[in-house]
């Protein structure tokens, strides 16, 4: 058995973090579908994503 270097041991932990990073995003992304996916089937609710126009103008910005 020879002895593994220290480098080549990040490297197994970087691509196992890498792996895991992966599926975190994979799930995001299924989660993201299936939001958009209900928001259609809501009544009243936008199916196309607001402009940074929008979404400014539907907060009310009155003082206080």
């Amino acid at each position: 058995m020879t002895a593994r270097k220290p480098a080549d041991i990040f490297r197994e932990e970087a691509d196992l973090l890498a792996a895991g990073i992966d599926l975190q995003q994979q799930g995001l992304e299924l989660l993201l579908a299936e939001m958009r996916a209900l928001a259609a089937l809501l009544p009243g609710e936008e199916t196309h994503d607001q402009t940074d126009a929008e979404v400014e103008a539907s907060f009310d910005n009155m003082p206080v």
